[in-house]
């Protein structure tokens, strides 16, 4: 495994895309990957280990407003993720993977395989929810306001249908919210295969207050980055789709 720290992925604006670079000597084509919002590069390194194992060169950036990217949160991290998918252009064929909201961005892209594991794609954004941003800012993410994601959700604009082969994976206990629009969200990518992890997630709790009983769907969708079925199936899934 070659691993280096990447300096030379920038926007179009010019600002520069920290990111760190994990490649075989060979490589079959590259991944970008994406953590999700208020999480960092670090967060996905599992996964980009595991796609490197593979055969490919894996790329985990910080878009705008996250770890060591310091321009501005907003709706330009859509240009930053295209400017992964050129860089990783050089290796052949590209794949966008995303937790989250980078699982939505991974789904906006113009990637030729995309997976997004539990894809911040939601008719409503619960009370519940809601409060969790408001009340629960991640220290990796500069936003304006707690809860600003709420408002970028909409500046994204929605996931426009496509074709291209999508793997969309959530966990079987995820947040509701997401979970809800997992139908709808295929309904609209009819290259989209839907599946649900199993394992290693926190059981429901019973409790008369409805966010202690949301919690556990909570820690369930950020968990995902570490979760071993996860880490397996997405490789696989890839694997299958380059052959």
């Amino acid at each position: 495994m070659n691993f280096q720290r990447v300096t030379d992925l920038f926007a179009p604006d010019g600002h520069p895309i920290p990111g760190f670079l994990l490649w075989p000597d060979s490589p079959r084509g590259g991944a970008l990957v994406l953590p999700g919002y208020g999480a960092t590069k670090e967060h996905v390194l599992g996964l980009a280990a595991v796609i490197n194992e593979k055969g490919w060169a894996a790329l985990a950036i910080d878009v705008c407003g996250h770890g060591e990217n310091l321009a501005a949160i907003g709706p330009g991290m859509c240009d930053e993720v295209e400017a992964g998918l050129r860089y990783l252009r050089r290796f052949g064929g590209v794949a966008a993977l995303g937790f989250s909201l980078g699982g939505r961005l991974a789904l906006m892209s113009s990637a030729d395989y995309m997976v997004a594991i539990s894809p911040a794609v939601v008719t409503e954004i619960s009370p519940q929810g809601k409060w969790m941003f408001e009340n629960f800012p991640s220290p990796a993410v500069r936003e304006p306001y707690s809860g600003y994601v709420i408002e970028l959700l909409d500046a994204l604009g929605p996931v426009s249908s496509h074709s291209r082969p999508c793997l969309l994976l959530y966990a079987e206990r995820d947040i509701p919210a997401i979970l809800d629009g997992a139908a709808g969200l295929k309904a609209g990518l009819p290259g989209a295969e839907l599946r649900y992890v199993t394992r290693d997630l926190r059981p429901d709790v019973k409790h008369e207050h409805g966010l202690i009983r949301y919690l556990p769907r909570w820690f369930n969708h950020g968990e995902l980055k570490f979760n071993a079925e996860v880490l397996e199936t997405v490789p696989s899934w890839l694997a299958d789709q380059w052959k």
